[in-house]
C-alpha cells in the first residue's frame, strides 16, 4: 500500500477534543498528524459557551453524573472523566491561560434563581458539582469558546503539530485482525492515505448537519447553530470497521431563529426584559420558560399528539412586548456559526425590519400573523399577565423574579425550532477512549473523543461537552501515543 503521509497518532478532526488529544501525544513523543475537514478548524468549541466545569467533591459528581446518564454510560467511564477533567483547569492555565468565572451581572442575568452549579439541582450528588469558569479576553467571559480555542490552536501551532486542512477523512484503514493503520482522506490534491503507526484517533464531531441522521436517531428535523463540518462523517467511518453506537438519540438542544438568508439557525435567548412567554400551535402555555435549562428544550417540545401524529410544540412561537424588543437583542450577538456572517441589533427593530420579527398592534392581530385562534391567544397572554399581578404562576411555577407582564404595545413574535449545537451519539467508547465493537470489545489501534460518541445521554449537564472534549482528548491522546508500532 502507498502512504502519502505517516505518522504516530492520526488524528480526525481539529477541534477542541482533537487539539488535546494532539498536543498530548505531541508531549509524550509521538509524531501526529492532524487531517481536518474545514479550511482551518475550531469545530464546536469555537461556537461554544466554552465553559470548564468545576468539581466540589468528586465521588457525588460521578453519582450526579450516572443518574443523569441514566444507566447508558459505565460508571468507569464517568470515574475517569471526572478524575481526568478534574485536571482540566490546570491543564487550560499551563498554557497562560486567565480562567474567571462569571461576572456577578452575568449570573444575575443568565441564573435569575441564584443556582450556578448543576443543571439538574434536585438530581442526587448535584451538590458535587462546581462553577463554571472561562478563558478570558478581553475582558469577555461569557463566550469562552472563541478564546479557548485560540489557546489550544496556538498552543498546537506552537509545538509544531502538522494540520492538514481541507483534508476531510472518509473511511479508515485497516491490517490484519482488522486493527486500525491509517485512514483515506479526499484533499485538494485528490486522495491521499495517511498512515497511522501507533493509532486513530477520531475528534469530528457529530451529525447536526445530516438531517437524514436527525429523522432516524432524533425523530424530527434540528437546525444546527454550529460548525456546518458535523455530517456524521465519523459515525459511517467508526461503523465501516464494526463498531457500536450509543447516545444516538441525544443532543443538547435550545430553540433557535431558522431565517430563508442563512442556512445555519440563530440563538435564541432572552437575557434582559423576561417579558416573554412561548406558546404551541394552539395558542397555549406548556412550559416555564425563563426557569427551564436551555439545554433540555427538546424534552419540552418532543410532545406528540398521537391522534393527529403531530408535534404541536414544533414549531413553538416567542411573543413579547415592547418593553423587551427595547431592553436588548432577543438573539446572542455572535453565538453561534452564523454569528460569523451577521451581527443581531441591539433593539432587534433591524429584524423587524427584515420581517425576522412580526410585530402587530395588538394580540388579536399578532394572533392572525401567526396563524393562531386570536381569542386563545389573548387568554393565554391576560392568564399570565394575571400571574404577573400575584407574583405565582400556577400553571408552570415560573419564578416570581421572572413574572413580567406582556403588556406595553406593540406586540412580537418569532417562530422557534429546535435548535443544537451539537448531537452526542457516535461510535461508544470506554475508559480509555477506545471504541469499542458490537461485542463490546476495542477495536485495536483506535479512539474517539468529544462529541462524537460522547459519553453524555440525554440529560445533558451544562458545561458537560468543552469539559469532555478537555479531558477525553487527553485520555485519547496518552493512551494512543502509547500503543505499541504496528510498522
Amino acid at each position: 500500500m502507498t502512504w502519502e503521509k505517516e505518522a504516530d497518532v492520526v488524528i480526525v478532526g481539529f477541534g477542541g477534543a482533537g487539539a488535546s488529544a494532539a498536543i498530548t501525544a505531541h508531549d509524550l513523543g509521538a509524531r501526529v498528524l492532524v487531517l481536518e475537514k474545514t479550511a482551518q478548524g475550531g469545530g464546536n468549541t469555537q461556537y461554544a459557551g466554552g465553559s470548564i466545569r468545576t468539581l466540589l467533591d468528586k465521588s457525588k459528581a460521578i453519582e450526579h453524573y450516572y443518574l443523569l446518564c441514566e444507566g447508558t454510560t459505565e460508571k468507569e467511564v464517568l470515574v475517569e472523566f471526572v478524575e481526568e477533567s478534574s485536571r482540566n483547569v490546570d491543564w487550560v492555565r499551563q498554557f497562560g491561560a486567565e480562567l474567571l468565572p462569571r461576572t456577578q451581572e452575568e449570573r444575575s442575568r443568565k441564573f435569575p434563581q441564584g443556582q450556578e452549579g448543576s443543571s439538574f439541582p434536585l438530581v442526587p450528588g448535584a451538590e458535587g458539582v462546581g462553577p463554571r469558569l472561562f478563558v478570558a479576553k478581553s475582558g469577555m467571559t461569557e463566550f469562552g469558546g472563541s478564546n479557548l480555542w485560540s489557546v489550544l490552536s496556538s498552543v498546537a501551532a506552537r509545538k509544531g503539530i502538522e494540520v492538514l486542512v481541507n483534508h476531510r477523512a472518509e473511511t479508515l484503514i485497516t491490517g490484519k485482525e482488522g486493527e486500525v493503520i491509517g485512514v483515506e482522506a479526499e484533499g485538494p490534491a485528490g486522495k491521499i492515505r495517511a498512515m497511522a503507526r501507533r493509532a486513530v484517533v477520531l475528534t469530528c464531531g457529530g451529525f447536526e448537519n445530516n438531517p437524514g441522521m436527525h429523522l432516524t436517531y432524533l425523530g424530527t428535523r434540528f437546525y444546527p447553530r454550529g460548525t456546518e463540518a458535523n455530517t456524521g462523517d465519523g459515525i459511517m467511518m467508526a461503523m465501516g470497521v464494526g463498531a457500536d453506537l450509543w447516545h444516538m438519540n441525544a443532543t443538547a438542544s435550545t430553540f433557535g431563529y431558522k431565517v430563508p438568508e442563512y442556512e445555519t439557525a440563530f440563538t435564541h435567548q432572552v437575557l434582559m426584559n423576561p417579558g416573554f412567554i412561548y406558546v404551541d400551535q394552539h395558542g397555549k402555555r406548556f412550559m416555564d420558560e425563563a426557569g427551564t435549562d436551555v439545554h433540555t428544550i427538546w424534552s419540552q417540545v418532543s410532545a406528540i399528539d398521537i391522534n393527529i401524529l403531530a408535534r404541536p410544540r414544533i414549531p413553538t412561537y416567542f411573543v413579547f412586548d415592547d418593553d423587551t424588543r427595547r431592553a436588548g437583542p432577543v438573539s446572542l450577538p455572535g453565538k453561534g456559526r452564523v454569528g460569523d456572517f451577521y451581527r443581531w441589533s441591539d433593539d432587534n427593530l433591524a429584524e423587524v425590519e427584515r420581517g425576522w420579527i412580526l410585530r402587530a398592534g395588538t394580540m388579536a392581530e399578532l394572533a392572525r400573523k401567526l396563524g393562531l385562534d386570536s381569542r386563545t391567544l389573548q387568554e393565554t397572554v391576560s392568564r399570565y399577565n394575571l400571574a404577573c399581578v400575584g407574583a405565582y404562576d400556577p400553571d408552570f411555577q415560573r419564578s416570581p423574579d421572572s413574572l413580567v407582564p406582556v403588556a406595553r404595545p406593540p406586540f412580537y413574535a418569532m417562530t422557534l425550532w429546535p435548535a443544537f449545537m451539537n448531537t452526542q451519539g457516535g461510535p461508544k467508547r470506554n475508559a480509555r477512549a477506545q471504541v469499542l465493537n458490537v461485542k463490546g470489545q476495542p477495536i485495536r489501534r483506535l479512539y474517539s473523543a468529544g462529541e462524537l460518541g460522547s459519553i453524555w445521554g440525554r440529560f445533558y449537564p451544562g458545561g458537560g461537552n468543552v469539559s469532555e472534549a478537555l479531558a477525553y482528548g487527553r485520555i485519547a491522546g496518552r493512551n494512543a501515543a502509547a500503543e505499541p508500532p504496528w510498522a
